[in-house]
């Protein structure tokens, strides 16, 4: 699939955000989507938080990816919160009109279609090893893939706990073992 650069879409108002530093919220649960973003550089967090204020990583964006558009096509409330987990530059997309949008740029909705049927695959993967696999082997999944994937970023054991549907402590426990038995390094 060929990435489609937010430059070549029409219908559409570009805003170039600079240096957002790690912590910064992007967007937050709830609020009304009119826009989605680029990634240009830098690494995202999608956050699903619970009413006591408990967070979920649920997904991680880095540069080339697009993210918060499920929202602006659907429901128009972002159902999790948007963090900049590294230093990032991203690219804010706001359509004039949804529907002009969506017929002005055809190559962009397959685009958007081909990485959302990624993401619903890779979920649907995490959820099934969710009911099935030892928290073991979830953290020692986990601490795989987000280190191959993402290995500029210092994980914590509260998110690697987050990502692969634990307790921070057993996500510790965990790690701790691994490393005395050397399998982490120290």
């Amino acid at each position: 699939m060929i990435l489609i650069k937010p430059e070549q879409l029409i219908h559409s108002h570009i805003t170039r955000l600079h240096k957002l530093e790690k912590g910064t919220v992007i967007y937050s649960q709830g609020d009304k989507a009119n826009e989605f973003y680029y990634v240009e550089s830098g690494l995202i967090g999608l956050y699903h938080v619970l009413e006591n204020g408990k967070e979920s990583l649920l997904r991680i964006y880095s540069s080339q990816d697009y993210f918060g558009f499920r929202t602006v096509f659907g429901t128009q409330i972002y159902h999790c919160t948007a963090k900049v987990l590294l230093p990032a530059e991203i690219v804010r997309i706001s359509p004039h009109n949804v529907s002009e949008f969506i017929q002005a740029n055809p190559q962009m909705i397959q685009y958007l279609l081909h990485q959302l049927s990624e993401e619903l695959q890779f979920s649907e993967q995490r959820l099934a090893k969710a009911a099935y696999m030892r928290s073991l082997d979830r953290v020692m999944e986990s601490i795989t893939h987000l280190t191959q994937y993402y290995p500029n970023y210092p994980w914590t054991y509260r998110e690697i706990a987050e990502y692969s549907g634990c307790e921070t402590e057993t996500a510790i426990r965990i790690s701790k073992e691994l490393k005395k038995q050397g399998f982490l390094k120290q």
